[in-house]
């Protein structure tokens, strides 16, 4: 079971990386409470500062779920941690604006490239998302539904562009965007997505990339480069 955590070096990130080997070991299952804060910190003989910062990385990935004033408890399984690039941006200290920096270059591009590429056949699919959205989220709507909602519509974006290496790439962050979405409020999600759908719909690659930038620097707008990368009024 845990063992001590050796050297001082990123102690974080071997707490981390113990916890998924056990997982992948089978000595930790899906619904499995870890011992309380103190007492694992114990174990393994590091402070409750690293084993915190471990927990909440674990937490950011989808490995552990913390319950208050309950504990923390294992959400996945074997399967489910494989996922090396989420896995490599956390352990190397990723932060939130290397997310926004690739998806603004990923996503503003493929919006362009959706509009160019898009059949009879998409629009009508697309339709149907936005129909789901406008019924299914209100202004303010928490963040469960705000993940699965944005994740489904600049998914269905990528999609279309078709491009299966860019496809596999995006699939396999779509939990790091679902954290960084955590930090909008959740206003105004409706339309600032209904007009990059409707630029796409008109299959106007300019008014695509336009609306997708604009989406970015609404949501935001703390992001210092926006005017040097992309032409925003």
């Amino acid at each position: 079971m845990f063992q001590p955590i050796e050297g001082n070096v990123s102690i974080y990130k071997k707490i981390v990386m113990q916890i998924q080997d056990m997982i992948m070991r089978g000595e930790l299952k899906k619904g499995d409470r870890l011992p309380p804060e103190r007492q694992l910190a114990e174990i393994m003989g590091v402070g409750r500062p690293a084993l915190k910062q471990a927990i909440s990385a674990l937490e950011v990935m989808g490995i552990i779920r913390s319950r208050q004033g309950d504990g923390n408890y294992i959400t996945a399984d074997s399967v489910e941690i494989i996922n090396p690039l989420a896995i490599q941006f956390y352990l190397n200290d990723g932060k939130m604006d290397d997310i926004l920096e690739f998806r603004y270059i990923i996503e503003v591009q493929m919006a362009s490239l959706a509009a160019a590429k898009i059949t009879e056949e998409q629009i009508r699919e697309f339709e149907g998302l936005m129909e789901e959205i406008r019924g299914n989220v209100p202004e303010r709507a928490d963040l469960e539904i705000r993940q699965k909602y944005n994740n489904l519509f600049h998914q269905r974006i990528v999609n279309i562009g078709g491009n299966r290496l860019i496809e596999s790439i995006y699939s396999s962050i779509l939990d790091l965007i679902g954290d960084q979405i955590f930090q909008t409020d959740g206003t105004e999600f409706y339309s600032s997505h209904m007009r990059i759908f409707e630029a796409i719909r008109e299959r106007k690659p300019d008014e695509a990339a336009f609306y997708m930038a604009d989406h970015f620097h609404k949501k935001f707008p703390n992001y210092r480069y926006y005017k040097q990368i992309h032409a925003l009024s």
